[in-house]
């Protein structure tokens, strides 16, 4: 299919945001975003990014919006990042509606090796028969993958049907555009180490408390000793006190 004029540089955009959100190595990034046209009013939707760290054994997927604590980020500069990326989708969504007169009411992007993978969806969310909560736990699973018995009784139970339901219901309608990760910098705009891991925080963040733990018993030993030198001190003193007292009686 024919791109739409500023599509590439839209995915290069998109990119780059996600490069600079995410504070470590990674394997798999997925992003969703959906809109919810209601006239005369702002669109409505969701909007989350997950991604696999990278490592030796098999990790679990990390919510974006949990970075700033993990990583001790700045909440506000991470919210600033993420609304910037959100905006180029909006964009995107503007152009391509421009260009396709259709607008999308979902797209999901998914960062592989050297894969960018596009999913335009065109569902009327408005009157969708699940959810927002439900869509979120239906991605969840189709994307990341989720253990069914990991799940709370009433969530797994809504997953089995949405499963059995999905083997004879039709497939929903969607565009999808597959390209290579573009090779270009990414301009921090966040002041995290990016060079660290999570298992690297992780393992730094215990040093620390080891070395607090270390200062504290420290501190706490010397408190002792200048109680105990105070008792003693206060013990010479009555001693010295009582033999006056003593020596002033025998004379």
């Amino acid at each position: 299919m024919v791109g739409f004029q500023g599509e590439e540089e839209f995915y290069m955009q998109i990119q780059d945001h996600l490069f600079e959100m995410i504070p470590e190595s990674w394997k798999t990034v997925f992003l969703h975003t959906s809109f919810i046209d209601i006239p005369k009013q702002i669109p409505k939707g969701e909007f989350f990014v997950y991604y696999i760290p990278k490592g030796i054994l098999k990790r679990k997927p990390v919510n974006c919006y949990e970075i700033p604590s993990l990583f001790d980020i700045d909440e506000e500069d991470y919210s600033r990042v993420i609304m910037s990326l959100y905006n180029v989708i909006k964009l995107l969504r503007d152009s391509y509606k421009k260009f396709r007169k259709i607008k999308f009411t979902s797209i999901d992007i998914i960062c592989s090796n050297k894969n960018f993978l596009v999913k335009y969806g065109f569902e009327n969310l408005l009157n969708s028969e699940h959810s927002p909560e439900e869509r979120h736990l239906i991605w969840r699973y189709e994307n990341l993958q989720i253990d069914l018995d990991s799940l709370n009784r009433n969530d797994r139970k809504f997953l089995e049907d949405y499963i059995q339901e999905s083997r004879v219901s039709l497939p929903k309608k969607q565009e999808i555009v597959e390209t290579e990760i573009y090779e270009r910098p990414a301009k921090a705009t966040v002041d995290y180490e990016s060079s660290l891991t999570l298992d690297e925080i992780l393992a730094r963040d215990k040093e620390q408390r080891r070395l607090e733990e270390k200062r504290r018993k420290k501190e706490e030993k010397r408190k002792r000793k200048k109680q105990l030198d105070i008792l003693e001190r206060d013990d010479t003193e009555m001693i010295i006190k009582n033999e006056i007292l003593r020596n002033r009686d025998i004379k």
